[in-house]
């Protein structure tokens, strides 16, 4: 079944289409600017309506720095349509927006402009012990870190810009790579710009053009560098996409989605050309009579890096709830040797989904196809970012395939369409459309046939031996997983014989959890962001803690602290200095969290 609809979707697979459309989002997105945002979107939703997808729209959600969904503040909009530093005698360029859109930290602020550059000495911010107006106001700083961290240490101060040459090591770095900065919040361990952050502009530079900074400044200790900044931070809109193949039974739906709004052809553009593909190919091969129509309807969502996902699911309350299963497609351009495979990322173990094991079951027969060409495994994780929509809160089982810091080019200058291969963007839309297929057809038949392989699959990656708690935890999710095929009325005498060896079927999730103890219940879904506590309550919390995340995920309102405690533990590991209590009291205080 899975190999001859492998072969289906391979036979309409363009190579120059594919590519085509990459680069024309790519064109847009490496600007990463409210603007040329919108006319990505606008390129979106245009290419699903040609390929014949219904009902293909925008739909807005604001990006006004205040409009509060979930735990996420919203961004504020911004534009900046040209930049510019150089030494003021005017002789080197050292940064230009027009020459490398990623020279302007993404949220700069505003700096004089063209015609009248603001002038000022540069002062190396790093051998600074404190950082002092009389030492920074109306200079340049430069810094070897990150440019946030500058930004957050002169918070107070009015320097003239930040001046970052900061690389860090990755695949595909050169000397003349620039480091895209996509963080410019004052908070620790924040990342979006909102309304009550401080406004300041940043430059990054590669390696290259910092030493020459930096030789020119040994050089000359008061020398002096011009720029402008032409940039807006405002209320404005930010846009999902969103289309659909319809199915028999619209009632229900499979999601495919991933986030656009990001400088990368692999991450994210690729992604999104992905999913366009995906859902062409498929509506072709059904409006052709090549393949059935879908029972349950196949939506392909793009969004912006987990604000879009959190608007999308919070503000569409009628169609998250007839999601049945998701896969987020998160980077799937670059080249996947053995040893930078693609990964299907699976979980939390709180929401499991027989969709795992299927994506798990084509992705190793592509791989075989592959001979060698493209790589994917399967990891277990909790998942923090736009597959947030996985927390049993909200209830739509997830998945994400790509592979994070590994790829090529990472958040820089250097992840253009030339790190992306024709056999990533073939073999990972033929797993997407495949999977999206193989999840809105499942039937008695289809579930029966694929049992087995799953089984197969269960036992070597998750189902583990033993008497502890994470081996008891993976094998009532196991069990769980098998059950899953309910939810699409696949009859329990073809599950149930299968998912009874790892766990019976009113089993709790580990034997003998606390029941005593007070409970809570979030009054969000999805990871918390912790940004609207004062700042020295924010020490010490991150959004992307796996612990943190599965003991929010394990909190239903229903389970003591100290169950929520054990049962994060088992599945992510020792519980971090605090555990659950500290997440419980900044829940408290921030109003995610209140008592059952």
């Amino acid at each position: 079944m899975i190999e001859s609809l492998i072969d289906t979707i391979d036979s309409v697979w363009r190579a120059d289409r594919h590519r085509d459309l990459l680069v024309r989002l790519w064109e847009q997105e490496r600007w990463f600017d409210s603007p040329r945002q919108r006319a990505a979107a606008e390129m979106v939703r245009d290419e699903l309506q040609h390929a014949g997808l219904s009902d293909a729209h925008l739909a807005a959600y604001p990006c006004d720095g205040s409009t509060r969904l979930q735990d996420w503040t919203m961004h504020l909009a911004w534009d900046c349509p040209a930049a510019r530093l150089a030494f003021a005698d005017g002789d080197v360029v050292l940064a230009d927006r027009a020459e490398t859109p990623a020279c302007v930290v993404f949220w700069s602020g505003p700096l004089a402009s063209a015609d009248r550059p603001a002038v000022g000495e540069v002062v190396d911010g790093d051998t600074l012990d404190s950082v002092t107006a009389d030492a920074v106001d109306g200079r340049f700083v430069l810094t070897a870190a990150p440019p946030v961290e500058m930004k957050r240490r002169l918070l107070g101060t009015r320097p003239l810009a930040v001046v970052s040459d900061y690389l860090g090591e990755e695949v595909g770095y050169t000397e003349h790579t620039t480091k895209w900065c996509n963080a410019w919040s004052d908070s620790p361990g924040g990342w979006y710009v909102h309304a009550t952050d401080t406004v300041m502009p940043g430059f990054c530079l590669s390696p290259a053009r910092g030493r020459v900074l930096r030789d020119r400044l040994a050089r000359a200790p008061r020398l002096k560098l011009a720029g402008f900044c032409d940039a807006r931070l405002y209320p404005g809109e930010g846009q999902n996409v969103t289309a659909l193949l319809e199915g028999t039974d619209p009632a229900r739906e499979v999601w495919l989605y991933g986030h656009a709004c990001e400088q990368g052809a692999h991450d994210n553009t690729s992604g999104v050309s992905v999913l366009i593909e995906s859902l062409r190919l498929l509506n072709e091969l059904v409006e052709s009579g090549h393949v059935p129509r879908p029972r349950h309807s196949i939506r392909v969502i793009t969004t912006e890096e987990c604000i879009g996902m959190v608007a999308f699911a919070s503000l569409h309350d009628d169609l998250r709830r007839r999601a049945l299963v998701g896969l987020n497609i998160d980077g799937a351009g670059d080249s996947a040797p053995a040893d930078r495979s693609f990964y299907l990322h699976y979980g939390p173990l709180s929401n499991p989904t027989f969709g795992w094991a299927t994506a798990a079951l084509i992705g190793a027969r592509l791989r075989h196809r592959a001979a060698g060409a493209w790589h994917v495994g399967t990891r277990r994780f909790v998942p923090t970012a736009d597959d947030m929509i996985s927390d049993p809160n909200c209830g739509v089982p997830s998945m994400w395939l790509g592979k994070g810091g590994s790829c090529t080019g990472y958040h820089s200058s250097a992840d253009t369409p030339d790190v992306c291969t024709d056999a990533s963007l073939r073999f990972n839309t033929l797993l997407a459309a495949s999977w999206a297929y193989v999840m809105a057809t499942l039937s008695d038949e289809s579930a029966a046939a694929l049992i087995g392989p799953a089984v197969e699959w269960i036992d070597a990656n998750l189902a583990a031996a033993g008497g502890d708690d994470g081996a008891r935890l993976s094998r009532w999710a196991a069990g769980r997983m098998l059950r899953d095929l309910a939810r699409w009325g696949v009859g329990e005498a073809v599950y149930e014989p299968a998912a009874a060896v790892y766990a019976p079927a009113d089993a709790p999730p580990l034997p003998g959890l606390p029941a005593d103890g007070p409970r809570y219940a979030r009054t969000v879904w999805g990871t918390c962001t912790y940004e609207t506590l004062p700042l020295d309550r924010q020490q010490g919390l991150s959004r992307w803690s796996p612990w943190a995340t599965s003991a929010l995920y394990w909190t239903d309102g229903h389970r003591a602290v100290a169950a929520v405690e054990r049962l994060a533990s088992a599945e992510a590991g020792a519980a971090p200095q605090g555990g659950a209590r500290r997440i419980i009291e900044a829940g408290l205080e921030n109003g995610t969290l209140r008592p059952a």
